[in-house]
């Protein structure tokens, strides 16, 4: 589907681009037929969260918009209303902003709420930056222009606006994780339509109103075959089930240094273009410097902070939170890859005494010790983790062969013996179970459960060190 979609759009934007008009127009409403046809095939898929069907339905009425807008373009010129193309595009931004706001929302607090939304906002100002410089900012400075033409022109840049707000939002608070990959396409199908819009601006500003330029038919065609792209690719990853709605995608928060980056740089073009090096120039630059030294200090202390909240205070290992992201996104990937994931779930055995006989302070030695333990013994890119108290955890990715995971429970089993603690020896010993996951096979949910269960057996063998391996007879059997 993509491929066709994508020599389509090549095909088009050559013919567009030599003087075709109607071509474009026409592409456009093609474009919008592809895109509904696969916005109701995404609607009615059982395998979606219902919040998210509900999105795709409101796409598709916003691409029955866009099929229609030429008869709508002609019954309103017919009218005598003379900015039909205007009317009718602004339709068409206004249904998709409503569709986007419809997409599913990670649940969060109310701290990280009105952080996505300061994220969000600062992505608006620099949409705001760019409409200014070239679209909205030539009306106003321009000489004979009515205030209609003026208040007219900011609608363009308004409602463009309010779908990058929509979209940044909804790419800085998190999705459902099927819808990623589209929000992403409609992300950057509204950069290219406000690109377009842009272009539309520039060119009333400066008195070519009747002109359609070829840098705007490629826009606004762009911005359609990506909104038929994101339904397509909707449609592709909708057999994958729904799955749980989580945070903030990775490369998703490099958004707000993008937009400031962005209007940074349109500040020192501005100055550039003007020859005015003082005192605009000099400004511009400072300011720029200015701002990214301060972003940079903020990039480590966020960066420094998710450290924190991502391992265990007293060992330095991975937390349960760690953990668990860890596992999700190493199941996903190895599913495309082909290759194993493994977890090994471990229980430190006689821990209780060792607290009850020496004190908590020489615990917490122990647990130190048998981290180390854990670093020595779990290769790279495997996860030693603390999951509390004297449970540990390790996740083991890029496996070529379950045997691989036994290879790494038999050296911690080797590895343990007497610590000196407050100058005592103290025995280490641990229950250590293990699970593999083939490509695709189990959820982190499964395999820590398979993992549990392999560890009670492990367990029941004696207080020494024992691993085990997970194996279908053990769900018949009552856990230790």
């Amino acid at each position: 589907m993509h491929l066709a979609l994508g020599l389509l759009y090549v095909a088009v934007l050559v013919l567009s681009t030599v003087g075709h008009e109607a071509v474009a127009e026409g592409a456009r409403v093609l474009f919008g037929v592809i895109g509904m046809a696969a916005a109701i095939r995404a609607a009615r898929s059982p395998a979606m969260l219902p919040r998210l069907r509900q999105a795709w339905r409101a796409v598709t009425v916003s691409l029955a918009v866009l099929i229609i807008s030429p008869l709508l373009f002609a019954g309103l010129r017919a009218a005598g209303i003379t900015a039909a193309d205007d009317v009718t595009h602004v339709v068409f931004v206004l249904t998709l902003l409503v569709a986007l706001q419809r997409f599913p929302l990670a649940p969060t607090t109310g701290r990280e709420r009105w952080k996505a939304a300061l994220d969000a906002g600062t992505v608006l100002a620099g949409g705001m930056v760019l409409l200014w410089y070239v679209s909205f900012g030539p009306y106003v400075d321009a000489h004979g222009l009515s205030l209609a033409v003026v208040v007219a022109a900011g609608v363009y840049p308004i409602a463009d606006l309010a779908l990058l707000f929509v979209v940044a939002r909804a790419l800085l608070r998190g999705s459902d994780p099927s819808a990623l990959r589209p929000l992403r396409l409609l992300a950057a199908g509204t950069l290219v339509l406000l690109a377009g819009d842009g272009v539309h601006g520039y060119l009333h500003g400066h008195g070519q109103i009747e002109m359609h330029s070829p840098w705007q038919l490629v826009c606004w065609i762009t911005a359609d075959a990506l909104l038929a792209a994101a339904a397509a690719e909707q449609c592709r990853t909708n057999a994958a089930g729904p799955r749980e709605i989580r945070g903030t995608p990775r490369h998703s928060q490099y958004l707000p240094f993008a937009a400031v980056a962005m209007a940074h740089a349109l500040m020192l073009t501005a100055a550039w273009q003007e020859q005015s090096l003082y005192p605009w120039g000099g400004l511009a630059i400072g300011g720029t410097v200015l701002s990214t030294l301060v972003l940079f200090r903020q990039k480590l202390v966020q960066r420094e902070s998710d450290e924190q909240a991502l391992t265990d205070g007293l060992t330095g290992l991975a937390n349960r939170a760690r953990f668990r992201a860890t596992s999700h996104r190493n199941l996903a990937r190895n599913a495309r890859t082909g290759l194993y994931c493994a977890v090994l779930v471990i229980d430190m055995n006689r821990f209780k005494e060792v607290n009850d006989t020496l004190g908590h302070n020489s615990g917490d030695l122990v647990l130190v010790e048998f981290a180390q333990v854990l670093r020595r013994c779990v290769p790279a890119p495997g996860l030693p983790c603390r999951m509390g108290g004297d449970e540990f955890s390790v996740v083991l990715t890029d496996l070529e062969y379950p045997e691989q995971a036994y290879d790494v429970a038999g050296r911690i089993a080797a590895a343990m013996g007497p610590v000196a603690v407050d100058n005592q020896l103290v025995p280490l010993a641990a229950s250590i179970g293990v699970a593999v996951s083939a490509p695709g096979e189990l959820t982190h949910d499964e395999i820590v459960h398979r993992a549990d269960l392999a560890m009670y057996r492990a367990k029941a063998l004696g207080p020494q060190t024992r691993w085990a391996v997970w194996q279908e007879s053990l769900e018949a059997q009552p856990a230790a």
